[in-house]
């Protein structure tokens, strides 16, 4: 049966792309016919064309190495394309009432279409929409995309070799794909002089883990995130896994993966015992963006004013930024409104968030240091039996989603489950948490587990939607051995690390 199920989806893989091409080709062929028209209509034009090469060239290679991915990566791969047939046909249907035939002898004979002055404000709309259209597909696109590199096949390293690393989009993936190696390719310097600290000025980020930084001698800003050396780990082990995930940091494309660049890492050393007391994280901050980021706890303290639209953005580019750390075989295990920045756009039209707060990395063979703290406000955010000194679990990638179920629980909610007044020397929980540091749920971290689902089925509905709430709920409860999507944690044994992914993006992407 599931062999008959696997040659069911190759020739299904067929059929879906061979729609994607017949619409493309009709869409390009619509778009020539606007050529000659407004320049803002041009514009646009080169978008969509531009976008529609991207696609051809990624539909291209998933087919080419289609036999190489997994039958859950196959479906998760067909569902996400047929979207795209859907996404066309709409595209095509809206564009091809903008284009008109004209009857003159001469326009006859060159079968030129032009658009219409009367139809000029509409055919810009259009255009606008197939261009958001095509960029949001993209973005739901890329995860299952980057996940591909993953997959540990010769056969895959000879498809991107035979695009190569010039090739877009195959500059990142190719990039990537040999960060990931054991031995990549290009050897990239991790660790920088100690002195990139001490000539720089620093800047505090509101509640936040990180800082911001800006050397003397230039005029670039970067964010600085300082991952403490634990006392207990082994030097050698936490540095090499330091470098490991600045190597590949160094190769992410931030826009994309929802992920500062790394520049290079800062040793900073104890004094008198050669052992390093922290390394420092140096991150670029993209020039499309604004020198003066803000935690998320700081959006949701302040209350903005921030749209539904750009509520659900948000969501969609943690839940992003999550799987792209796991796509990059590390767990984060310190996921929090203090570990998301926001930056404003230099167009200003809306304000991007990137994942930092790298303070415990995985260690190198797989395994956890099982230590913790009893920190409540870091608590409130970690599973329950990943709560306090001794940790019962060890560190797995569920332990991400279920940060990231609290985390939009209070995106939904919009409003901040911490409060800081000025005289207070830690933070207390707020009201919108609904509990109090002497109450139950603090005691018994399975209460608390329980009181942040009954908050979301209660309040979730009503302010983003039936989904919004059953994904924050898979969420949370998505080491429970009932969840049918994450609860089985043998489902997840693969070597390559991928179908805990496929079901991620499935799930909760």
């Amino acid at each position: 049966m599931a062999g008959i199920e696997v040659a069911g989806l190759a020739l299904t893989i067929v059929a879906t792309t061979d729609l994607c091409f017949k619409y493309g080709r009709i869409l390009v062929k619509i778009c020539a016919t606007f050529r000659g028209a407004e320049a803002e209509i041009n514009e646009r034009v080169l978008c969509v064309e531009s976008h529609w090469k991207r696609t051809t060239v990624q539909l291209e290679f998933i087919i080419r190495i289609w036999d190489s991915l997994d039958e859950e990566h196959q479906t998760i791969q067909d569902q996400i394309l047929q979207v795209l047939v859907g996404k066309l046909s709409i595209i095509n249907s809206k564009l091809e009432k903008c284009s008109k035939k004209r009857t003159g002898s001469q326009e006859s004979e060159l079968q030129v279409k032009e658009v219409r002055k009367w139809k000029y404000v509409l055919t810009k709309k259009h255009l606008d929409e197939s261009i958001e259209d095509l960029v949001s597909w993209q973005k739901m696109f890329d995860p299952s995309w980057f996940l591909i590199l993953k997959v540990s096949s010769p056969f895959i390293d000879q498809e991107l070799c035979r695009n190569g690393p010039v090739v877009s989009p195959f500059t990142s993936t190719y990039n990537l794909r040999d960060a990931l190696r054991e031995q990549p390719l290009q050897k990239v310097p991790i660790f920088l002089p100690t002195d990139e600290l001490d000539m720089a000025q620093m800047h505090e980020i509101p509640f936040a883990s990180a800082k911001c930084m800006q050397r003397v001698d230039r005029d670039k800003w970067y964010v600085v995130d300082c991952v403490p050396c634990d006392p207990g780990a082994n030097t050698s082990s936490t540095t090499k896994d330091v470098r490991e995930l600045a190597r590949k940091l160094s190769s992410v494309d931030p826009l994309t993966f929802g992920i500062l660049q790394c520049r290079g890492v800062v040793r900073v050393m104890e004094p008198g015992t050669g052992r390093p007391s922290s390394f420092d994280f140096v991150f670029r901050i993209p020039r499309e963006l604004s020198n003066e980021p803000r935690s998320l706890r700081s959006y949701l303290s302040s209350n903005p004013n921030l749209t539904l639209t750009d509520r659900f953005e948000l969501a969609k580019q943690m839940a992003k930024s999550i799987s792209y750390v796991h796509t990059l075989g590390f767990v984060h295990k310190n996921i929090r409104p203090e570990t998301v920045l926001g930056f404003q756009t230099n167009d200003s039209r809306s304000d991007l968030f990137f994942l930092v707060g790298f303070e415990k990395i995985r260690m190198a063979d797989g395994r956890t240091l099982q230590s913790g703290d009893s920190t409540w406000e870091k608590n409130l955010y970690r599973h329950p039996l990943r709560q306090g000194l001794y940790p019962k679990d060890v560190y797995t990638m569920q332990h991400d989603i279920y940060s990231l179920g609290v985390c939009l629980l209070e995106i939904g909610l919009w409003d901040s489950f911490l409060s800081y007044p000025e005289s207070a020397i830690a933070p207390l929980p707020a009201a919108a948490l609904g509990v109090t540091l002497d109450d139950r749920e603090f005691k018994q971290p399975v209460r608390m587990k329980e009181h942040l689902m009954a908050l979301a089925k209660r309040d979730l509905p009503k302010r983003m939607g039936d989904r919004y709430e059953k994904i924050v709920i898979n969420c949370l409860t998505c080491l429970d051995q009932d969840n049918a999507d994450f609860g089985d944690q043998s489902e997840f044994e693969d070597l390559d690390g991928v179908l805990v992914g496929v079901k991620y993006i499935e799930k909760v992407g």
